[in-house]
């Protein structure tokens, strides 16, 4: 009779506690005090949901990992508040300085990172504050006043960009423009291929993309266009799935996911795209619809914060690809 030893080469290790399920992918072992033969599988990626939000938002600035993001500003009766996440749960810290407002968006870590723009413009529309880990302050601003636009949220607080966005309120006043920052100013670059706001984008200073957006007038306008930069120009990509605005984003420009958004005036999407760096497919749906959440992390390991729905939501929805689970061998 064949044995595991004959089929593995090694036999079944005796353990006192379970091992973590990632680690133990693909074995078997013996757990003396439950008594039970265990082993470990990979299982399809999913969202699970995380800790929730001291403040309920949409339309934030989000920077940094899933195990450790920070999120300021945002639309909640319009807030200037900030809170960081450790994995499990948030923590309200100091607020912005330059005045409470939403569309801003950022890029960084939750111990440096820079926020810039944002809606109403009295409170900055083309401000830029930095963040030490401790308190922001305000540093040198946007050349161009935006709202509604895109950053290279992987960036790191000393080198990152601002694409497209709103400079005035309302539709019709989209910008193509791009800008780079250098850890002290912001300065001009090569615009991008189509004026849109409301796109969202990842990766790097010199290496993002930007997703989705409106062109021209809000949803009836929506693009499933990507460009593709590569720190001097931008390119076309192949396009998303589904056209849609006001989405999260996570990731680098090789490897990203495309989350949640709006498709339609009123409707606020679950949809979950993953990006190889060539083309777009379909991944596991958010538990809801989300117009605006904050997105952070890389594509295996992605943390998708707040957003709205009906009205703006506290919900944080944690995404892991692959997903691994321990089991106990039964017999019958």
């Amino acid at each position: 009779m064949a044995t595991y030893k004959g089929i593995k080469g090694v036999k079944v290790v005796t353990k006192t506690s379970d091992p973590t399920a990632s680690e133990a992918e693909g074995t078997v072992w013996y757990n003396t005090p439950a008594n039970a033969l265990k082993y470990s599988i990979q299982g399809a990626a999913a969202w699970a949901s995380g800790g929730t939000l001291n403040d309920a938002r949409d339309l934030m600035m989000a920077a940094g990992i899933q195990t450790a993001t920070i999120i300021a500003g945002g639309e909640s009766t319009n807030t200037n508040n900030t809170e960081i996440y450790d994995g499990s749960s948030w923590t309200e810290v100091n607020n912005l300085v330059s005045g409470a407002r939403y569309g801003l968006s950022g890029f960084g870590s939750i111990t440096a990172a820079i926020a810039a723009g944002g809606y109403p413009p009295t409170a900055g529309a083309n401000s830029t504050e930095s963040w030490d880990g401790t308190s922001w302050s305000e540093v040198n601003n946007l050349n161009t006043p935006r709202y509604a636009f895109g950053t290279a949220i992987g960036s790191p607080s000393t080198a990152g960009m601002a694409m497209g966005g709103i400079t005035s309120p309302g539709h019709g006043n989209e910008t193509a423009n791009t800008e780079d920052w250098d850890g002290t100013s912001w300065s001009e670059q090569n615009n991008m291929l189509t004026a849109r706001a409301e796109a969202t984008g990842t990766g790097i200073a010199t290496a993002a993309i930007a997703c989705g957006g409106s062109p021209g007038s809000g949803v009836s306008t929506l693009t499933d266009k990507v460009e593709s930069w590569n720190g001097t120009s931008w390119t076309e990509g192949n396009n998303l799935n589904t056209a849609r605005m006001d989405t999260g984003t996570a990731g680098t420009s090789t490897l990203a996911l495309c989350f949640g958004g709006r498709t339609g005036e009123g409707a606020h999407s679950a949809l979950n795209e993953s990006w190889n760096g060539t083309s777009w497919t379909e991944a596991a749906d958010l538990a809801q619809g989300l117009r605006s959440p904050g997105g952070t992390g890389s594509q295996t390991a992605a943390l998708c914060s707040g957003g709205s729905n009906t009205a703006q939501q506290a919900t944080t929805y944690e995404w892991n690809d692959p997903v691994y689970t321990i089991k106990t061998v039964t017999v019958s």
